[in-house]
């Protein structure tokens, strides 16, 4: 069976609080969903770039700061979520594997969106592909211990490769970043099998080689 994939970047109102459930009261919003689809040698199939516009919330300062999205533009020229909801959600029924940089964080960010939308949040049916976690043993960023290999963030991963970043912290940009990461994966035969990643479940940490 052919393997398609849909690489997902999310900006949002604010940061986490992974200790709570997705939809909780004061977590942040989307505000912006980016979406590479690709055919299954990795090659471009589609790009879709989404601006989200805010129901009863607004961008936060620090967060703006970042992504550069401001409220005023979010009502300008954002799309109602449940648009982006069913859009998101036709790539999942359609069997395309998610893919991103961060899935603890992206895939979170979803599922809240739809379980406030009271639609199925596809959570547990939408196994996914980490580049993140995926390129940890392989940049081998170490620990300001010394105990191990940190996360890489993407900066980090696409300077290993030597991959340009344009238009960093927009969704669109890392989107095209870890779409390009997941082709240097394909290359290495090293792109891990999907599954779903739970917030509570935090990896092991990768030991240094002896």
């Amino acid at each position: 069976m052919q393997k398609r994939y849909a690489v997902i970047d999310t900006e949002t109102s604010g940061l986490f609080d992974f200790s709570k459930p997705a939809d909780a009261e004061g977590q942040p919003r989307l505000a912006n969903l980016a979406i590479i689809m690709l055919y299954d040698d990795l090659t471009l199939h589609a790009e879709h770039d989404f601006l989200i516009k805010p129901d009863g919330w607004e961008m936060g300062a620090e967060a703006g700061a970042v992504n550069g999205l401001t409220t005023e533009t979010l009502n300008d020229l954002g799309r109602p979520v449940g648009e982006v909801l069913r859009a998101y959600s036709a790539l999942i029924e359609e069997g395309y594997i998610v893919a991103t940089f961060n899935a603890q964080f992206d895939t979170k960010v979803m599922r809240g969106e739809m379980r406030r939308a009271g639609v199925p949040d596809l959570f547990e049916r939408t196994p996914n592909v980490c580049i993140m976690r995926a390129l940890t043993p392989i940049c081998k960023v170490p620990k300001k211990s010394g105990a191990g290999y940190k996360f890489p963030k993407l900066s980090e991963a696409c300077a290993f490769f030597k991959i340009d970043e344009p238009k960093a912290h927009s969704a669109l940009g890392d989107a095209r970043s870890a779409a390009a990461l997941l082709r240097e994966l394909g290359k290495l035969n090293a792109i891990p099998a999907p599954e779903v990643h739970y917030a509570k479940n935090p990896p092991a940490p990768i030991p240094p080689k002896v």
